[in-house]
């Protein structure tokens, strides 16, 4: 049920600033993307550097993931409390200097421990920018503003794709993941200096702060999980599950999995995940559209339901290329056809353009970062079993059907984003 309060934001200086705010945020989190998808490019190149397998390397993504629900949780707990733009410009300060450390690891244990940095930043850039765009933007035009705010994420992994493509390709050397790290961690600079004198604080947040600092319980990270806040809790929680295992399933074995498949190198997988970082950045704004006219339901569950069709078509159009002396030759029909169905998986993933909206309609100002950073960011958590797992069972039924087990987690979200309320046109304000 739509709030019917009124809030000002009709004046073409809020205008300008919203535009503003979304442009710093656009940038921390393209940059945050980047910093993370790089490493999906490099898990068997640090396998060989620190003579350790696939699966202990993995184990790295997994901490990654589990800092990033630690990260949401926590730091949207903190922006609920300081605001929204100093936890943005912490969360970008620890990325940039986690992904610069990152490359220069001694040993698996170290990379551990800097890539749960990064995660934390992760998680607790999301919580941030997420509450201060919603808050910020117009009920008629929040969905597209998160929309244009998701791509970041498309644009980032694109951009760890084509930053991967030029430097894994072009120095062969073992130790070349070591520089994809150090250069992924230069632009964070560029966007703590913008977020510094560009990205304003929410006049929501600020209208509400002493309210929160007064009461105690706004504080308490624990406040989400109130009898009035609780069944919407665990169901935001349960869908960002099902849909984390699925993606980073996709995510963090499509290189390797192109690699072992298509017998292609290091430096060529990436060809075909720009592919699908365009197709995900316009899925991201296709979202966008759709959900400010049917809603934010039937628009995640029409996502979800064309990813239950097109995980599958992936693995299989991979696995039935043909191959010439035993690998992919990257002519043009085979990099159209790759390109495609990659472009197509990339394009489904644009449901994630919805969950900063609806997430933040769900909960009042008060924990709305704590609630939305707790129940997206501790999806990845769960999504934790699933990329734990798929080496095991790759072993046993193969890569392909291994990463086809994503579709059965995208069919279980379609179905359970009916379990929470309908959010088209709610009006954020200090008091909700």
């Amino acid at each position: 049920m739509a709030i019917s309060m009124s809030i000002e934001s009709s004046s073409a200086k809020t205008s300008g600033r919203a535009y503003a705010i979304l442009g710093g945020a656009w940038g921390a989190w393209l940059f945050d993307a980047m910093d993370s998808g790089v490493f999906s490019f490099v898990m068997l190149a640090i396998a060989h550097s620190f003579h350790t397998t696939l699966a202990n390397v993995v184990g790295t993504m997994a901490w990654f993931l589990l800092a990033t629900g630690i990260g949401g949780y926590l730091l949207g707990n903190i922006a609920d409390y300081i605001g929204r733009k100093p936890t943005i410009l912490i969360s970008v300060f620890i990325y940039g200097v986690g992904t610069l450390l990152c490359g220069s690891s001694h040993s698996l244990g170290e990379l551990n421990l800097y890539r749960f940095i990064v995660g934390i930043a992760v998680g607790g850039l999301w919580s941030g920018a997420a509450s201060l765009v919603s808050e910020v933007w117009k009920p008629e035009g929040r969905a597209k503003a998160l929309a244009i705010l998701q791509t970041g994420w498309s644009g980032g992994n694109l951009l760890a794709a084509i930053f991967a493509w030029n430097i894994l390709g072009a120095n062969h050397s073992p130790e070349a993941w070591r520089d994809l790290f150090y250069i992924s961690s230069i632009p964070a600079l560029i966007v703590f200096v913008y977020c510094i004198f560009f990205v304003k604080e929410s006049h929501i947040w600020i209208a509400n702060k002493s309210s929160i600092r007064k009461n105690a319980k706004s504080q308490n990270p624990l406040e989400i999980f109130k009898p009035q806040y609780l069944r919407q809790t665990l169901f935001a929680l349960i869908i960002s599950i099902f849909t984390m295992i699925g993606y980073w399933m996709i995510i963090t074995f499509a290189p390797t999995y192109l690699q072992s498949i298509l017998h292609i190198n290091i430096g060529q997988a990436p060809i075909f995940l720009v592919w699908t970082g365009i197709g995900g950045i316009v899925g991201y704004l296709v979202y966008g559209v759709l959900a400010e006219k049917i809603g934010r339901r039937h628009s995640f569950s029409l996502f979800f339901f064309f990813m239950v069709i097109m995980v599958p078509v992936f693995t299989f159009t991979a696995s039935h290329m043909p191959l010439t002396n035993g690998k992919l030759v990257l002519d043009g029909g085979n990099v159209f056809t790759m390109g495609l169905v990659s472009a197509l998986v990339g394009f489904g993933t644009g449901y994630f353009s919805g969950f900063g909206a609806w997430y933040s309609e769900l909960f009042p100002t008060n924990i709305r970062s704590t609630a939305s950073g707790f129940c997206f960011n501790f999806g990845r958590v769960g999504a934790i079993f699933g990329i734990l797992a798929a080496p095991h069972l790759i072993k046993i039924i193969g890569f392909s059907l291994t990463i086809s087990i994503a579709s059965l987690t995208f069919f279980l979200a379609g179905i359970l984003v009916y379990t929470l309320r309908e959010t088209k046109g709610t009006i954020i304000t200090s008091e909700n």
